[in-house]
C-alpha cells in the first residue's frame, strides 16, 4: 500500500467516525465535515492517479450524491447529510467501492433498526408501520418520508454507513 492509499484509508475512517459522533450527538451530519473530506479525497486521488484520480473521485462523489436523488425518488429514505457523507467517502474510494459501502450499510442499517426498535419497545409498531408504508408506496403510489417517523424509531444512519465503510476498507485491504 502506498503512503497516499494509507492516507486515504485513514481519512475515510476519520470522516466516518466524526460523522457518527455528530449524527449521534446532534442528529445531523455536518457540511463542515463532509465537504473538506470530499475535497481531500479529490486531491489525494489526483496526486495518486493524476487525471484518472480526478475522474475516480468525481465518480465516487457523483455516486454518493446520486443516492440523494434515488432516495428522493423513492420517498426520502436517506437524509441529505447521509448522502453527502456517502459522497465524501466516494471521493476517497471511488464509485465501485462506494456501492459496496452502500450495500453493507443497508444490511447494517437493517440490523441496527431492528435492534433499536427492540430496545425501545416499538418493534411491533415499527414492523407494522414499515408494511403499511410499503403497501402505500407500492399499491397507492404514495411517497415514503423519513421526516414523519416517530422519534423512538429514528436512528443515526451514519453508524450504518460507518460500518459499511469499515467492512469495505477491511475487505479490500485498504486498512493495512
Amino acid at each position: 500500500m502506498t503512503p497516499l492509499t494509507y492516507s486515504m484509508a485513514i481519512a475515510t475512517c476519520a470522516v466516518l467516525i466524526i460523522s457518527v459522533f455528530t449524527d449521534v450527538r446532534q442528529g445531523k451530519i455536518l457540511n463542515a465535515v463532509t465537504l473538506p473530506f470530499a475535497i481531500l479525497g479529490l486531491i489525494l486521488n489526483t496526486l495518486d492517479k493524476g487525471w484518472m484520480g480526478i475522474l475516480f473521485s468525481l465518480g465516487g462523489i457523483a455516486a454518493g450524491l446520486g443516492m440523494f436523488f434515488l432516495s428522493a425518488f423513492l420517498g426520502r429514505i436517506l437524509g441529505a447529510g447521509d448522502c453527502k457523507l456517502l459522497a465524501a467517502v466516494g471521493a476517497f474510494l471511488g464509485a465501485k467501492l462506494l456501492l459496496w459501502v452502500i450495500l453493507y450499510a443497508a444490511v447494517a442499517g437493517g440490523v441496527l433498526a431492528l435492534l433499536v426498535a427492540l430496545w425501545r419497545g416499538v418493534l411491533k409498531q415499527s414492523v407494522t408501520a414499515v408494511w403499511r408504508t410499503l403497501y402505500m408506496r407500492v399499491f397507492m403510489k404514495l411517497p415514503m418520508d423519513i421526516t414523519t417517523a416517530h422519534e423512538k424509531t429514528r436512528l443515526p444512519y451514519a453508524i450504518a454507513i460507518c460500518a459499511g465503510g469499515f467492512v469495505v476498507l477491511w475487505q479490500f485491504g485498504l486498512g493495512g
